[in-house]
């Protein structure tokens, strides 16, 4: 998120600017009616997918990560809460609402911002390990590291955009209206291109989304090499499918919609002076408040995306909202898509047979091997002669099916 975004709407307020009726409109239809409706959504989707996927973040490090970033795009909609109601007539009469938003709420937007970044890359970077690292996915793809790599992204977030909150002061005129005062930095050249420029835009957006790309394509590749080579269940596969496209949506929602800030920047040196190309009348009004939509619907898009690829969230949401039990010979396998998510891959590793990864199972399960034991019939043809094979406990049973994973893994 740009660092001069606040500095535009003070400036834009501070210089009274009377809107034109059109002007007035187009913020009513576009900032008013769709900002809000934005806002709402948002906060509703998030509310519910963390009411979802709560009961699943303590057993996936992939679902905790999902948890967390819910948080940070409600923490960015709340901080953008003022903005449907800042052009609104009663607002404009004084500008508080609008100072209060520029020199406050909107840096608290890009707080929030940089820290949905950060964890959506913790998010593909867990995806990445379990698809194309499996065998680290064990040590790597846990709760705990989740959680201590999102602590230290927030509180490195926070500190780099601590300064922009003392950049820009409110004071009140003898009028009683409101206007903002500049710190110097703000007029200092080197401050704006090392700090504003550089180090904001690599970040925020040039880190982000080399590394997102990066494992994004490396996800894809592993999952086409895997998908072509593993014999696993259907169930299994519709889980990869599902978890794969999840992240997949997320990243590409995320890289398009903070590429408008970049092109903001862009368009602040071509057009000079840009304060007033973005005022009511200007050539960039429109577009001036497209950035900031971009944001609140990136924040706003993850609940979308989980019900368009995740199978199982659909199906918890159905549900949730309808308060039955669903039950089925599916439930479990759906499940998988939004829970099993720490290392999907390994639910057949790679080389191994379906043969083989029955056993597998069935010696984690010694249920399964009871009740098959009790179906299984007691006498036994060989070679046409009837002869009766004593009984396996369904323990002895399990015991030698481990004993085979064993060797199997050795």
């Amino acid at each position: 998120m740009d660092s001069t975004i606040a500095a535009d709407f003070v400036a834009t307020e501070a210089t009274a600017t009377v809107f034109t009726k059109p002007c007035i409109l187009y913020f009513f239809i576009v900032g008013t009616l769709l900002g809000g409706f934005l806002i709402i959504i948002g906060l509703l989707g998030n509310f519910i997918s963390l009411t979802i996927l709560s009961k699943e973040r303590k057993k996936s490090s992939t679902i905790q990560a999902l948890c967390l970033l819910a948080v940070a795009d409600t923490g960015l909609l709340l901080s953008y809460f003022p903005f449907p109601m800042m052009e609104a007539t009663w607002a404009r009469k004084t500008y508080l609402v609008g100072m209060i938003a520029g020199v406050y709420t909107f840096e608290a937007a890009r707080f929030c911002n940089q820290v949905s970044a950060f964890l959506t890359m913790i998010l593909t970077w867990q995806r990445y390990v379990a698809v194309c690292l499996p065998h680290k996915a064990k040590q790597l793809c846990t709760v705990r590291i989740v959680n201590r790599i999102a602590a230290c992204s927030s509180v490195a977030a926070f500190v780099f955009y601590l300064p922009n909150f003392f950049l820009y002061s409110i004071k009140t005129n003898d009028d009683g209206g409101y206007y903002p005062v500049s710190h110097p930095l703000v007029k200092n050249a080197y401050f704006q291109l090392i700090y504003s420029v550089i180090l904001t835009y690599l970040v925020s957006y040039i880190i982000p989304v080399v590394s997102l790309l990066y494992m994004s394509v490396a996800i894809l590749r592993s999952f086409k090499s895997h998908s072509n080579t593993i014999t696993s269940s259907a169930s299994s596969q519709h889980a990869r499918k599902d978890l794969t496209k999840s992240s997949i949506a997320i990243v590409v929602i995320y890289i398009t919609c903070q590429s408008f800030q970049p092109i903001r920047r862009i368009l602040m040196w071509v057009y000079d002076p840009y304060m007033v190309s973005i005022d009511c009348g200007g050539e960039l009004f429109h577009f001036s408040y497209i950035p900031h939509l971009a944001l609140m619907f990136n924040s706003s898009a993850n609940f979308g995306i989980y019900i368009l690829f995740a199978r199982g969230f659909r199906r918890k949401l159905i549900t949730c909202l309808t308060r039955r039990t669903a039950v089925g010979p599916t439930d479990a396998d759906d499940s998988n898509t939004m829970t099993s998510t720490n290392n999907p891959s390994a639910i057949v590793p790679t080389g191994m047979s379906s043969k083989r990864a029955n056993t597998v199972a069935l010696a984690d399960d010694p249920q399964k091997m009871k009740s098959l034991d009790n179906m299984a019939p007691h006498g036994t043809d060989t070679g046409g002669t009837n002869t009766i094979a004593p009984r396996v406990t369904s323990t002895k049973r399990a015991s030698d099916a481990r004993h085979i994973v064993t060797s199997i893994s050795n």
